[in-house]
């Protein structure tokens, strides 16, 4: 598992959740989050790394979204090429 890896990963899930607009409320369960081609565990870690920066909140202990107050953060972060 690299690190260039699971940052694809991370900037994938967050694109894939503002298209969906799963921000705030509009939550989904965390186990249900899959990258094609990528294994489980690479993803899961990915989801712990965005919620510890705080991109990402947890609604009913397995549920995620993104958080509605680092969407100008998250904005940055996706532009950034690395």
């Amino acid at each position: 598992m690299r690190k260039d890896q699971i940052h694809i990963v991370k900037k994938h899930i967050l694109r894939r959740f503002l298209n969906k607009t799963m921000v705030g409320m509009n939550y989904v369960n965390r186990q249900d989050v899959k990258v094609k081609k990528i294994g489980g565990d690479v993803v899961q870690r990915a989801i712990d790394e965005l919620i510890k920066e705080g991109f990402l909140e947890t609604h009913h202990k397995d549920c995620i979204s993104i958080n509605p107050r680092m969407l100008k953060a998250l904005g940055e972060y996706l532009e950034r090429p690395r």
